[in-house]
């Protein structure tokens, strides 16, 4: 559907519910309901929260409800410099890399370390470009770098004095450990290895649609009735004001 063609559904769908005289919504208010909306959309089927229990990539049908937000980066981390660096690192030889502005739940991630004591090759790493929401711009790139690939890591600020030094479970040649840290991943590499490169996959958040730009869903055309309803159901519950039953209905949604 087109942002105009969801704005009909929604009117639509209010009208066949309209035995209570439900007020008329503005257009800018739709768009609203229909942001809310596609935002819930996003997070249950990324969770666990629905009546079917599976979350994202477990049944063909999640994983295609979210594919159109799928992005792929490959970063260079940063040592010790700018605002993040000496005295923020939680190690000494820990490197911090940005985080693309519109991430929103890191799905895959790892990294090409290099150490002189480890095998190395030499690996081309591909990634398509791309313009986020914010305009922050991702070209095309083919590197070729020399390392090996490690496992990424993450564990909780709470719990790293004890794995950092455990001989299992701390950073070695094969992985590195992955906390975060205020719009950066901080990567703690084994002492004698360096982080080249650090490849994330993610799900971005779903850019606002408006009418009047206008702004098209970029979720897959067969979920946007989904969301629709789902838009519905929230503006119900604002005239109502069942506030106490704003996600049970989401939730427990049928139709997924």
């Amino acid at each position: 559907m087109t942002i105009s063609q969801m704005h009909q559904a929604f009117r639509f769908g209010m009208d066949k519910m309209d035995n209570l005289n439900y007020p008329n919504f503005l257009p800018e208010e739709i768009d609203l309901l229909l942001n809310q909306a596609q935002e819930r959309f996003v997070k249950q089927r990324y969770g666990i929260t629905n009546t079917k229990r599976t979350s994202f990539e477990e049944t063909q049908k999640r994983t295609e409800d979210l594919k159109e937000l799928i992005r792929q980066v490959v970063l260079i981390p940063t040592a010790n410099s700018g605002t993040v660096g000496v005295g923020t690192n939680i190690t000494t030889n820990s490197v911090f890399v940005t985080l693309p502005t519109d991430e929103w739940f890191i799905i895959q991630e790892r990294v090409i370390i290099h150490s002189d004591k480890c095998n190395t090759e030499t690996i081309s790493i591909y990634v398509p470009g791309y313009v986020n929401d914010n305009g922050q711009a991702f070209p095309e790139t083919i590197a070729t770098v020399t390392g090996k690939y490690a496992e990424v890591r993450p564990i909780q600020h709470l719990e790293f004095d004890k794995i950092v030094t455990d001989a299992f479970k701390g950073p070695d040649y094969d992985k590195v450990l992955r906390l975060m840290y205020d719009g950066y991943v901080e990567l703690v590499p084994s002492i004698n290895s360096t982080v080249t490169r650090y490849i994330m996959r993610y799900i971005k958040k779903p850019q606002s649609v408006s009418l009047t730009t206008p702004t098209n869903c970029e979720l897959a055309e067969y979920t946007h009735q989904e969301v629709v309803d789902c838009a519905i159901v929230i503006a119900l519950e604002g005239i109502e004001a069942k506030r106490n039953q704003t996600f049970t209905p989401l939730i427990d949604n049928t139709k997924e």
